[in-house]
């Protein structure tokens, strides 16, 4: 499947800011976000969400955040965490999330060599955090913190939330236009995202990954797994990691998707059942946790159409065109039962440094026991030494060095060398045996 057809091609040229302003123009009563914490709900259309971003990404600039610049986020699965790092994109500097439970020290070392400039965090515990970062020289400027109880006296870079939003709006109403002017003179090639990975993260190997790589992504997952527009998606595993912000926002916005942000990964599961995604992307632990639902539910496996289907909607999977795991295998009997119910597991694979997805099972080229063959466009081969390759729009342009250069993660060929091994079969199915360069 070439690049030249419409919607690849397409996808080529857009940027996250782009699709998200298209979402709040042209759907602006849809459904965007729904907040999931505390026994209760907060949701934004895609009209309040534009309007919120535009406030937030405001606020940013006027505390000085400037294309290129990056913009640290240490939060739960929350619409702040979500529409913070949106807003950071229309202004073309580059979010990332850093994990909840790094102690002092991995703090430091992330915000020295990602140079970030500006912090966003959630409460107590994340300033506590932080705390031993911002007495060491770094080029942190500004720390916004949700909770305002939260926010230490005595020291100036500290900021509330509530003064983020204040600054921006003054700032909108003395030049409505300023946030809109930054968006449009974004180019895909310009980085979306960094990922550090928890085990790469010391061995400066920071991720980056641009509008190209993520709007094509996400297109080609649309193409591929057949995911309607405006379905309800959940994200609920952390943003810093590559497929699950595919999922939980990129592939959302270019689907302008109804995303229910979950901050508890641990109850995934259980509220599979009021939030009805269209797609699931689950580790093995989560699909056998819905296996012993399913069983505990009945014993036996129902005989008739109807009944598997109320079964299915009963484990909230009714509305499912997408069910997906990673390589790591899972339990036949898992597989063999949700089959069964006609939800088809489909595993897929991919790294960091291709946006989270490179191979994929899905209804139109499905082998049970591969990862799948090539995202449309993607390119997939094996080394003499066993090494999984891949070449595509898909493949980051490198790793972010500590002086802010990017150095190129592929060879002059264009291809990636993924640090896992596998084999294809005769028919481009991906099998994935191991870790080929152990890091």
């Amino acid at each position: 499947m070439g690049l030249s057809q419409s919607w690849a091609a397409t996808a080529l040229e857009t940027t996250i800011p782009s699709l998200f302003s298209r979402n709040a123009d042209e759907h602006p009563e849809h459904p965007a976000l729904t907040d999931h914490r505390g026994g209760g709900t907060r949701t934004w259309t895609w009209g309040q969400a534009g309007t919120e971003v535009e406030t937030i990404a405001a606020g940013l600039c006027a505390l000085g955040l400037q294309r290129g610049q990056t913009m640290l986020t240490m939060m739960s699965n929350r619409a702040e965490h979500w529409l913070a790092d949106v807003a950071a994109t229309h202004l073309g500097a580059v979010p990332a999330t850093v994990r909840g439970n790094h102690a002092g020290d991995h703090v430091l070392y992330l915000a020295r060599h990602s140079r970030a400039r500006v912090v966003v965090v959630e409460g107590a515990d994340q300033v506590g955090r932080w705390s031993s970062a911002l007495r060491e020289p770094t080029a942190i400027e500004h720390v916004v913190v949700l909770d305002r109880a939260a926010v230490p006296s005595g020291d100036p870079r500290f900021l509330t939330w509530e003064a983020l939003l204040s600054h921006g709006r003054r700032l909108l109403a003395e030049d409505r236009a300023i946030v809109a002017r930054h968006r449009e003179s974004l180019t895909p090639d310009r980085p979306a995202t960094i990922l550090y990975t928890t085990e790469r993260a010391r061995e400066h190997e920071c991720v980056v990954l641009t509008h190209r790589n993520v709007g094509y992504a996400a297109a080609a997952l649309e193409h591929i797994t057949g995911i309607p527009r405006h379905a309800n998606t959940i994200c609920y595993r952390p943003l810093t990691d590559a497929a699950d912000r595919m999922l939980g926002m990129y592939s959302a916005i270019h689907g302008a998707s109804h995303v229910h942000l979950c901050a508890d990964a641990a109850h995934a599961a259980t509220a599979l059942p009021e939030l009805r995604p269209a797609a699931f992307f689950g580790a093995p632990r989560v699909w056998a946790e819905l296996a012993a639902d399913a069983e505990s539910v009945a014993p036996h496996r129902p005989a008739t159409a109807q009944a598997r289907q109320r079964l299915r909607a009963r484990l909230g999977l009714g509305d499912v065109v997408w069910a997906s795991s990673g390589p790591a295998p899972l339990e036949p009997g898992v597989l063999d039962l949700f089959a069964s119910l006609g939800v088809d597991i489909r595993q897929s694979w991919g790294t960091a440094e291709t946006s989270g997805f490179a191979t994929a099972n899905h209804a139109g080229a499905s082998r049970p026991g591969t990862a799948g063959r090539g995202m449309p466009g993607v390119e997939v081969r094996i080394a003499d030494d066993g090494e999984i390759l891949v070449r595509g729009p898909v493949v980051c342009p490198g790793h972010l060095q500590p002086d802010g250069v990017i150095k190129p993660a592929t060879d002059a060929e264009g291809w990636l060398r993924t640090g896992d091994a596998g084999s294809l079969d005769d028919d481009g199915f991906l099998v994935v045996t191991h870790r080929a360069n152990p890091g």
